[in-house]
């Protein structure tokens, strides 16, 4: 297994589409994680508010600390939309009642949920 498999990782880029921007995380998005990710996401929320695209495709675990994360970004940008969510990520959301507010993507066929 690659060490660094469960270390909380964020990427913010402006998408190539110009319609706002793309953060993309990655590893495990918890109290242990939130150091690793604390500099980029501060730059994030410096951000004007502008649409955001989350991508949430090789984020594979999170605890309260990464829900209140994602929360943060949703109540800075707008509109936000989740895509890529892994099965365990996008079952916390569902149950947190926070798929609207993230614009959690609906599940496409084939990914276990």
């Amino acid at each position: 297994m690659d060490e660094l498999t469960g270390r909380a990782r964020l990427s913010v880029t402006d998408r190539s589409d110009g319609a706002g921007l793309l953060a993309a995380f990655a590893g495990e998005l918890d109290i242990a994680g939130l150091a690793q990710v604390a500099g980029p996401l501060d730059d994030l929320l410096a951000r004007d508010r502008q649409p955001l695209r989350l991508d949430l495709s090789g984020l594979h675990f999170l605890d309260s600390t990464g829900v209140t994360v994602l929360i943060r970004l949703a109540n800075r940008f707008d509109p936000v939309e989740s895509v890529g969510a892994t099965v365990p990520v996008r079952r916390v959301l569902q149950v947190l009642g926070l798929s609207g507010r993230l614009g959690l993507a609906d599940p496409q066929p084939g990914d276990g949920t």
